[in-house]
């Protein structure tokens, strides 16, 4: 029986299906009201990570996301689809819009030296921002090997 555990980065974002809106003072978009999601790179992620666990070859699946109270539902979204615990790293939602992918991997290489995990799944990117630099600044900062867009 296995006994590695994977910890697997989850992201809310603007749903792919909605027509964004740029903020009047053109800082941002409108996300006020406006449907959120998984993001789908992270959805395939913890897809990979259910079925390693039906594979014996991982014993838990361990979903994370940070950001703001809602951020809650996308961790309940990774539950449904297998995955046995969330972890809610909680960001007010003034300064989770500020975010980048390096304090992001901060609080992953964190998470994963605490929670001793074996494995840490991202989706490529983040439909958002498009940064595909998470993953690869984690696995600096834990000083582990690291793969990319595998499929």
């Amino acid at each position: 029986m296995a006994e590695l555990r994977a910890l697997v980065a989850v992201k809310r974002v603007i749903d792919f299906a909605v027509k964004i809106r740029v903020k009047p003072d053109k800082t941002g978009v409108v996300t006020d009201g406006v449907k959120h999601s998984m993001n789908p790179f992270c959805e395939i992620a913890v897809e990979e990570a259910v079925r390693l666990k039906e594979k014996k070859l991982v014993k838990e699946v361990i979903a994370v996301s940070c950001g703001p109270a809602q951020c809650q539902e996308t961790i309940r979204t990774a539950l449904a689809m297998g995955a046995d615990r969330g972890i809610h790293v909680e960001v007010p939602a003034a300064e989770a819009d500020r975010l980048g992918p390096l304090q992001v991997a901060r609080v992953l290489a964190k998470l994963a030296e605490k929670e001793k995990v074996d494995l840490l799944l991202l989706g490529k990117q983040a439909i958002d921002d498009d940064c595909n630099q998470t993953g690869q600044m984690t696995a600096g900062l834990l000083d582990w090997p690291q793969g990319t867009f595998a499929s």
